[in-house]
């Protein structure tokens, strides 16, 4: 009780505070190795690789470490417990075959009950122990893994498939579930039992200590190095194809609705069908080197006991050892080998675990294309923001693994409570601009200055609350009207987010839902038409109040009517706001105080509406064109 209960208040009041610091610390790296001490024993912990994949997995356990000697201390009782039992039990037996006095078996039989007794109880507390031990390094996992993804997205979350990254999420940890069960504390348990169990058969006749651990050892040492050499193709192949398969089975239920619009649905299901018979091949390869594993550790736990009753006849015939010592010995000895029995799957269980590891260390490792410098910490916050103002100066920026410039040279300068509109056609630059603004990316040539202060010295966190942005694809989650709102400023209250509602002229809609606004909208919105989807991103936005707004394409796929209304709404907010609309709408911009028009990531044209009407310029093309169309529908 008392382990579940520290592990309750672990999740109640430090989930948020656990951190890994210090991952490559040469010292801390060191030290745990020392206190282990476990590589020139079991080759199961040798590190081949450069990335040190134990040493950082180890670190996960710090704070922890007295649990770890408390659960192998429990576990070596444990077994030693069964030893002590299969050892007095068969005295008891044998004796029990001579004895001409019942007094003689009084001891043996006080120690056959306790023995089994502690066995039971002991073998409990193991359990209990080492599953808190497991299900704290799994937090501990999780909560690190997570914190280490968010600096990385938007930018180099890109790098990676949305099936890879949720099989890494849940598949890889939870294959890390076994890394302390099964890979840390059998061969410390071993280590303690194998010990004793010599110290004891040698207090009896020398040369079966030496035997013994020549059995031992070929359990607990030779058979784990083979059972890892033979399932470690198979181990990393199992883990790879796992991927592989959540990758393909996410791709093909988002893509659900086009494979069977273009009837591609037979083709990817026979792709799925063949990962997931060479995701089953490989598991079958790994179950067949555990089944030979498994008979071998019987083959040799027989050999070590047959060895050792072989070596103690001679000694009972002639009478250096006591005739119900010779069951006594030779049972103890087979049952001392339960503590070896383990290993060889904890050598497979390592592959496993060290593949998995360096999967999530590949995600982690990679570098924010975004970070903070340190002196623009929430440190500052102290100093109050009294204008909030947008220069940018001579700004360029190229994606990664492109030659081509998304912006080139691009200058503006946007005043506290005015607003500016970026149009032009698509691929002109205008959402990289956006991209750049919530610092999703990083700019390496020209200046980004907010609220008078360089956005690069600024932390992100900071910037951010002082922007709402509404994109073209905002993303809504699995829960309710209310929740997805409210997610935007916790502290709001409901009359709040009724009256941003009515002002994004969706809120009418919402009441007419059955469950008003504790109507559940589904994964990403998707219950919802794209219209309805964005003025609840509109409503979104104008709940977090931030005073620098960007609007990304705000009234995406809303009829002709909603939009002008929606954008009456957004004009009447953006008068007391710093704002930035980027659209390729040409509709309303007589509202707007200056218009930048961009193609090709540069700046081709600048001024208002009227001005830009009347010249002859892209904006006049533009703006002819989406007459043309809008006259046409008509």
């Amino acid at each position: 009780m008392a382990c579940m209960q520290a592990w309750s208040e672990l999740i109640k009041s430090k989930v948020k505070k656990l951190q890994v610091e210090n991952l490559n610390n040469k010292r801390s790296t060191t030290c745990n190795l020392q206190l282990l001490n476990l590589q020139p024993y079991f080759p199961i912990f040798q590190i081949t690789k450069p990335q040190n994949t134990l040493s950082r997995l180890l670190t996960f356990l710090k704070g922890n470490w007295h649990r770890v000697a408390l659960s192998v201390l429990i576990g070596s009782i444990t077994i030693g417990s069964s030893i002590a039992l299969m050892g007095t039990s068969a005295w008891l037996i044998s004796t029990a075959a001579i004895a001409t006095s019942v007094a003689d078996l009084g001891v043996s039989v006080v120690g056959t009950r306790l023995f089994g007794i502690t066995r039971g109880i002991f073998r409990y507390l193991e359990r209990l122990v080492s599953h808190d031990v497991t299900f704290r390094l799994l937090s501990r996992l999780r909560v690190w893994f997570y914190e280490k993804l968010e600096p990385l997205a938007p930018a180099r979350l890109m790098e990676f498939r949305a099936g890879d990254l949720l099989a890494r999420i849940i598949g890889d940890v939870e294959t890390l579930e076994n890394f302390y069960v099964r890979v840390v504390s059998p061969p410390l348990t071993a280590a303690i039992v194998g010990i004793f169990t010599s110290i004891f058969l040698a207090s009896f006749y020398p040369i079966l200590a030496p035997v013994f651990l020549i059995f031992f050892l070929s359990l607990g040492i030779v058979l784990p190095a083979i059972a890892q050499i033979t399932s470690r193709k198979s181990a990393e192949q199992t883990i790879t194809l796992r991927g592989d398969l959540h990758t393909r089975l996410v791709d093909g239920i988002q893509g659900m609705a086009d494979l069977l619009a273009y009837g591609h649905a037979d083709e990817r299901l026979k792709q799925i069908a063949a990962n997931g018979l060479d995701y089953g091949n490989a598991q079958r390869r790994m179950a067949r080197v555990t089944g030979i594993h498994a008979g071998l550790s019987t083959l040799l736990t027989n050999l070590g006991m047959w060895t050792v009753l072989f070596l103690c006849i001679p000694q009972v015939t002639n009478g250096n050892l006591a005739g119900p010592m010779l069951a006594s010995l030779t049972l103890l000895t087979f049952a001392s080998f339960e503590a070896v029995t383990p290993l060889p799957l904890a050598a497979q269980m390592w592959n496993s675990s060290r593949e998995a590891a360096k999967r999530l260390f590949e995600v982690v490792d990679t570098e924010p294309a975004v970070s903070d410098k340190g002196q623009g910490t929430r440190d500052k916050e102290e100093q109050l923001v009294t204008h909030h103002s947008l220069l940018v100066n001579n700004l360029s920026f190229t994606y990664p693994n492109q030659t081509t410039p998304a912006l080139e040279h691009v200058t503006f300068n946007l005043k506290p409570e005015t607003s500016l509109a970026i149009v032009g056609p698509s691929g002109a630059g205008k959402s990289t601009l956006a991209n750049l603004l919530l610092r999703f990316w990083d700019y390496s040539s020209g200046e980004i200055t907010l609220s008078g202060e360089s956005l690069k010295e600024q932390n992100q966190d900071q910037v951010r609350e002082r922007i709402g942005l509404v994109s073209q694809n905002t993303y809504f989650f699995n829960t309710s009207i209310y929740e997805n709102l409210r997610f935007a400023r916790r502290k709001v209250t409901k009359e709040e987010v009724e009256a941003a509602c009515k002002a994004a002229q969706i809120h009418d809609f919402i009441l007419s839902l059955p469950k008003g606004y504790d109507t559940m909208i589904g994964e990403q919105g998707l219950r919802l038409s794209g219209g309805e989807r964005q003025r609840l991103a509109i409503a979104r936005v104008l709940i977090k109040d931030a005073p620098i707004l960007i609007l990304d394409e705000p009234t995406a796929n809303l009829d002709p009517l909603t939009e002008q209304q929606v954008l009456e709404t957004l004009f009447n907010v953006m008068k007391r706001k710093t704002s930035l609309l980027i659209t390729h709408r040409l509709v309303g911009l007589e509202n707007m105080d200056e218009i930048i028009v961009m193609n090709h990531g540069q700046i081709v044209e600048r001024g208002t509406h009227a001005e830009l009407k009347n010249s002859d310029g892209l904006y006049r093309r533009l703006l002819d064109l989406q007459n043309r169309i809008l006259e046409e529908k008509t």
